[in-house]
């Protein structure tokens, strides 16, 4: 698919060549005895598991694998089978792949997704590729019978049963919560003293909450002497497992009234067992020749048991940031060259190892599509074509949304391996902390629509 554009607008193209070998039967030709040995052919493998994923879990797919040549030429194509696995060498002519996942949700709404990584001549081996399951899972009636605990605590605060903390001493007989995880930490609060529970939310129920439950010691976070940048917000999130059992917010306004450390400060329970990261991200949008443009900064830190993380550095929004984007946008408006946008970072922020290009648009053949493209930050995105898989003239697309985003992750290794690594950590939580890829990683992303 040709990304070159009048506005927002994606043109597609697609192309299939077939190659071939033939021999000569000259008289000229050596006897067989004095031929000389042509070096060994080898194949690089690709393997991957295609899952779609919400927040039910995962299921395995039948996705459709593309090979493209270095120029973006298409090449062949494959499938996963019904467990979503594939096992197969890479054409000895292909430098890129791409990964295509067509489904229907229960309302029957259309969605195309693509993957696309380059250069991967040298192999490609995933324990999960993932795409999204847009189904929705709904969630789980949970009543808590706040009765006993009301008797038994009246002075106590209840966080986590609803969306704003509950003086119990004022509190009705049942607090219902809407639960979608399978479990669900809940505090109570008097004075400097945080207990916390984690309750079980997998099916609807009603809890009846009890003081003698609630047995964890609340530590708060320390944010040293924090400073606000504009528009910036601080958020933690608890895990246990892969399941997320407590997220909150703070805004400069929350952190800086004189209560939020008193009532309401951001608290981790080393007791349960939680693993906890902290982030802080800053959000700007501008508008302008009817587009517009949004950017968000991310810096993500894991907390220690002590409630102390090492705050990391966001990436440095300068020129240097500012002429990459002025690249991208001027490559994708030539229509002379053969590279359809052209990825350089390497001047910005030197952690930046990673960058993602993502199309998102709607389409009536296709619905809503999204398309992503990941590279390491200095590369030539070619015309990727996908002969049949995608005819070139069943994309017709609108309300389309163009986004670059840059990592630095926390990582020593290759880019392929660390690519890798990446692309499997989006299976679960779990795997995410295995990597260690997002211990102190910055984030940067910029959307024009």
């Amino acid at each position: 698919m040709e990304l070159k554009y009048n506005g927002l607008f994606l043109a597609t193209a697609a192309a299939l060549y077939l190659t071939g070998c033939g021999g000569s039967n000259s008289s000229d030709t050596p006897p067989a005895t004095e031929r000389p040995t042509p070096p060994p052919t080898v194949f690089s493998t690709l393997s991957l598991k295609a899952l779609q994923q919400n927040s039910c879990g995962n299921l395995p797919v039948v996705a459709d694998v593309v090979f493209h040549k270095a120029n973006g030429e298409f090449i062949s194509s494959q499938q996963t089978q019904a467990d979503g696995t594939l096992q197969s060498t890479i054409p000895l002519d292909a430098q890129h792949a791409s990964f295509v996942y067509r489904s229907n949700n229960d309302k029957g709404d259309k969605y195309l997704q693509i993957q696309s990584v380059l250069n991967i001549k040298n192999g490609f081996e995933v324990d999960a590729l993932v795409f999204k399951n847009y189904d929705d899972c709904g969630c789980n009636a949970i009543n808590y019978n706040l009765e006993a605990l009301r008797a038994e605590v009246p002075d106590h605060q209840l966080y986590g049963a609803s969306v704003l903390p509950i003086r119990l001493g004022d509190a009705a007989d049942e607090a219902k919560l809407c639960a979608d995880a399978q479990q669900q930490l809940l505090f109570t609060r008097y004075e400097d003293t945080r207990k916390g529970a984690i309750f079980d939310t997998s099916q609807p129920t009603t809890i009846t909450l009890s003081d003698a439950e609630f047995t964890a010691a609340g530590t708060l976070l320390d944010f040293g002497d924090h400073t606000f940048e504009p528009r910036e917000l601080i958020s933690l999130s608890s895990y246990i497992g892969n399941v997320q059992v407590y997220n909150e917010h703070v805004n400069e306004a929350r952190y800086n009234h004189e209560s939020y450390k008193e009532q309401n400060g951001l608290v981790i329970f080393n007791d349960l067992n939680t693993v906890n990261y902290v982030s802080t991200s800053r959000f700007n949008e501008t508008n302008g020749f009817g587009i517009s443009v949004s950017t968000n900064s991310y810096a993500v830190s894991k907390v220690g048991s002590e409630g102390k993380f090492i705050e990391t550095p966001h990436i440095t929004d300068d020129e240097n940031l500012v002429r990459g984007y002025q690249i991208l946008a001027e490559s994708m408006a030539d229509e002379s060259g053969n590279d359809v946008a052209i990825i350089n970072f390497s001047g910005a922020d030197e952690r930046i190892n990673t960058a993602s290009f993502t199309l998102d648009w709607e389409d009536a053949q296709q619905g809503t599509a999204k398309w992503q493209i990941i590279t390491d930050g200095d590369d030539s995105i070619p015309n990727l074509m996908f002969g049949d898989i995608i005819p070139e003239d069943s994309v017709t697309p609108i309300n389309m949304s163009i986004n670059i985003t840059l990592l630095a992750l926390n990582s020593e290794l290759s880019f392929e391996d660390m690519r890798e690594a990446m692309i499997e950590s989006q299976e679960s939580f779990e795997k995410r902390v295995e990597s260690k890829l997002y211990d102190g990683a910055a984030v940067y992303s910029i959307t024009a629509e």
